[in-house]
């Protein structure tokens, strides 16, 4: 069965790219977006249908490979009309499908709850936290209040309600909120102004100048490292659960022991994890650094490398400590306690 589910996934990817959905009606006014398909090519422009009608609409001056039959975002003002882009919304929902089917066949009953998991963290920043920040509320309290629900849903709701689970919650909440004093400390120390993006300077400005850009800052520092977060402190108090069904004589002193040598070996991977995770979004800064020819010192002083390096020693601090919190957490509190369970875990589950 799940052969078929990989080919059924598989042929869906590729009917992507041929059929996809009936074309919308055309804008009802200039300067509004669409989806159009292209009928015929010519060097500088192409011939589309919107809707029920037909137009020429130019070629962006970074030109991708169009192709007959291809979907297209197109733009119309001031009479004209031009492609912006190709249309991918197919290939997303492709691909999502084939990120559902695999978690939920290797993951089984926890996979599942792992993607309603994550549907409702990103329920949680979609419908409070975004929300309040646009309403003008702090950033950095909406935030905070935000990161502990997304947390408590994504750790409980897979996870279930226990002891483990809460030790996990517990040490991910302390690391998140030692991760967010620092931030707050450092962006005052080093009088950052928030203006960090192209992004936050126009969120600035479609909210009136009203936004707080240090304090979404400081938000984004937080949400950047929950998911490493939930990552390492779950395993970590999984690991004191074993050792406690193992032998449930160990002491909090030999339960943390125990546990930190395994998280030795997960702080050294998790601190390279996440700092290349961030340099990745930063390439461009990088390459620009390579070619400036503004000296080192003064271009990491900049804000824009400035807070990225911040975001990166400050998420990579707070998984650092993550690790051993958790596991003094989950020591103390399983220690002693005979656990007459055992979770089920694959190819049982």
């Amino acid at each position: 069965m799940r052969f078929w589910f990989v080919i059924m996934v598989v042929l869906g990817l590729a009917w992507a790219q041929d059929a996809p959905p009936q074309d919308p009606a055309p804008p009802s006014s200039p300067g509004a977006y669409s989806i159009a398909r292209i009928v015929s090519m010519g060097d500088k422009s192409a011939t589309v249908r919107v809707g029920e009608q037909l137009k020429e609409a130019e070629f962006p001056t970074e030109s991708a490979a169009f192709r007959v039959g291809q979907q297209v975002v197109v733009y119309e003002a001031d009479g004209k009309t031009y492609i912006a882009e190709p249309y991918r919304i197919p290939y997303l929902w492709g691909l999502l499908g084939l990120f559902v089917l695999v978690t939920v066949a290797l993951g089984r009953g926890k996979g599942l709850r792992g993607l309603l998991g994550t549907a409702a963290s990103m329920a949680v920043l979609a419908f409070f936290v975004v929300p309040q920040i646009s309403a003008g509320n702090n950033p950095l309290l909406v935030t905070f209040v935000g990161a502990f629900g997304i947390l408590a849903l994504s750790i409980y709701f897979v996870h279930g309600i226990n002891r483990k689970t809460t030790a996990a919650l517990i040490g991910t909440t302390f690391a998140t909120l030692v991760a967010l004093v620092l931030s707050v400390l450092l962006t005052e120390w080093m009088q950052f102004t928030g203006l960090t993006s192209e992004e936050a300077f126009l969120a600035r400005f479609q909210l009136g100048g009203n936004l707080d850009l240090v304090s979404l800052y400081l938000a984004g520092v937080v949400v950047g490292a929950l998911g490493a977060l939930n990552d390492v402190t779950v395993t970590q108090a999984a690991v004191i659960q074993a050792l406690v069904q193992a032998n449930p004589r160990y002491g909090l002193r030999e339960l943390y022991t125990r546990g930190m040598t395994v998280g030795f070996d997960h702080i050294g991977s998790l601190v390279n994890t996440l700092i290349l995770a961030y340099a990745a979004g930063t390439l461009p800064l990088l390459l620009l650094i390579s070619q400036s020819d503004v000296p080192l010192m003064l271009l990491i002083n900049n804000e824009t490398f400035a807070a990225e390096i911040v975001t990166m020693l400050v998420g990579s601090l707070a998984l650092v400590l993550a690790v051993p919190l958790t596991t003094l957490m989950a020591a103390w509190l399983l220690r002693g306690r005979k656990l007459d369970y055992i979770e089920r875990r694959w190819p049982g589950q």
